[in-house]
C-alpha cells in the first residue's frame, strides 16, 4: 500500500461525506483535474482503502423504529464455534453489526426493528436459536444522538 498524501486525504474526506459524487465532482471539490483525480480513486480502492459506496437510509422512515444492541455469550470458545455462530448472526437481516468482542460477553449484535414485538418474535424464533447461544442481554436505544461512519481523517 502506498503512502497517503493530503490530496488523497481530501478525496477521502469528500467521498466519505457523499460517496454519490461523481469523478468530476470530486476533482472539483479537491482542486484536481478528472483524470488525476479518476486515478488517485482507483489505486484507493484498488489499494481496499475505499471499501464501496452505499446510501444512508433513514431506517424511521422505512418503519424500524428500534434498535436494540443485544450481548451474546456462547457456551464454547473454540474458533468453530464462533465461526458457526458468526455466519449464523450473518444470515439475520435485521442484524446490521456483529463484533467479536474481549470480556463479559463473546458477540455484540446491532439490531434494527419495526418494534418491540418484532424483537421479541426474532429473540425467541432466530437469536437463541442461533448456534451455541448460552446467554443474551438486550439493550434498548433511546435515541440515536449521533451516528457516523465517518473517520476523522
Amino acid at each position: 500500500m502506498s503512502a497517503l498524501d493530503e490530496t488523497d486525504l481530501k478525496i477521502l474526506r469528500v467521498l466519505q461525506k457523499d460517496g454519490s459524487l461523481t469523478v468530476s465532482e470530486v476533482a472539483e471539490r479537491v482542486s484536481l483535474s478528472q483524470s488525476p483525480c479518476s486515478r488517485r480513486i482507483g489505486r484507493l480502492q484498488g489499494e481496499g482503502i475505499i471499501m464501496g459506496r452505499s446510501v444512508l437510509l433513514d431506517r424511521r422512515k422505512l418503519g424500524f423504529h428500534a434498535v436494540i444492541l443485544a450481548r451474546i455469550r456462547l457456551t464454547e470458545h473454540g474458533r468453530q464455534s464462533i465461526s458457526v455462530f458468526q455466519e449464523a448472526a450473518f444470515r439475520i437481516p435485521e442484524v446490521q453489526v456483529v463484533q467479536l468482542m474481549l470480556g463479559d460477553f463473546d458477540f455484540h449484535l446491532r439490531v434494527v426493528v419495526r418494534d418491540m414485538d418484532h424483537y421479541q418474535i426474532l429473540l425467541r424464533e432466530k437469536l437463541v436459536m442461533m448456534p451455541g447461544v448460552r446467554e443474551i442481554q438486550s439493550t434498548v436505544i433511546l435515541e440515536e444522538m449521533k451516528y457516523t461512519s465517518l473517520l476523522p481523517i
